[in-house]
């Protein structure tokens, strides 16, 4: 499997060392804000989004550059889709 990922040109990993992980925070998969909140509900329950209205049971453990990446990507998006 590693094989096959290596000959992937598209997939680009983050190097992720331990002492990252200590600074990992919650955040939004499709906007990468911190400003999450947890709905109570059902057998899992889920985490609402207060910036771009995300809902679901998927969050993000990121530390700060991994979070400025999906923020960037979100609002890469945002501006494409406003043209």
């Amino acid at each position: 499997m590693e094989d096959e990922i290596r000959e992937n040109e598209d997939v680009d990993f983050l190097e992720i060392e331990d002492d990252d992980l200590e600074d990992a925070v919650q955040v939004c998969p499709v906007c990468g804000s911190i400003d999450l909140y947890y709905e109570a509900g059902g057998v899992e329950g889920l985490y609402h989004c207060k910036h771009c209205g995300y809902i679901g049971s998927f969050i993000v453990e990121a530390n700060e550059e991994m979070a400025r990446l999906i923020r960037k990507e979100y609002d890469n998006k945002e501006r494409n889709t406003a043209l």
